[in-house]
């Protein structure tokens, strides 16, 4: 959490109880900004939606939290951490997302040569039934 402080500090942001409260929260598993707010208040924490939702875009714009559209429809935050991109499966009942380990090079390099396209991104989204909803 550190490296985070560090990176805000360098940038000339203050490190508010809000942004830390908020950054504990992100340590968990990918959250849309109602889900982090809903937290929040559940510990005591007043902070509204609003700065909710501007504190994880100067987050974002930092290189601190990662944005993935779930379902094309809800955003969801992620701390950016050490394994770098990567994919997720999300539960279509209850919403649970959880990271998924996948060896993508072939795939890229698959879709690169059959399309005559230099992949420069993508998203790849998995979705189904979690074991506790199935």
């Amino acid at each position: 959490m550190e490296a985070i402080f560090e990176k805000l500090r360098k940038n000339g942001y203050r490190i508010t109880l809000q942004r830390q409260h908020i950054i504990a929260t992100l340590t968990k598993t990918p959250q849309s900004v109602s889900e982090i707010a809903t937290d929040l208040v559940k510990k005591d924490y007043s902070t509204d939606i609003v700065t909710v939702y501007r504190t994880l875009e100067c987050f974002a714009s930092l290189g601190i939290v990662s944005k993935t559209l779930v379902g094309g429809t809800i955003m969801k935050y992620e701390l950016i951490g050490g394994s770098g991109h990567h994919h997720h499966v999300m539960c279509d009942a209850c919403g649970r997302v959880e990271d998924i380990p996948l060896d993508e090079k072939s795939l890229l390099e698959r879709v690169s040569k059959q399309t005559d396209f230099r992949i420069t991104s993508h998203a790849l989204e998995f979705f189904g039934l979690c074991v506790r909803c199935q």
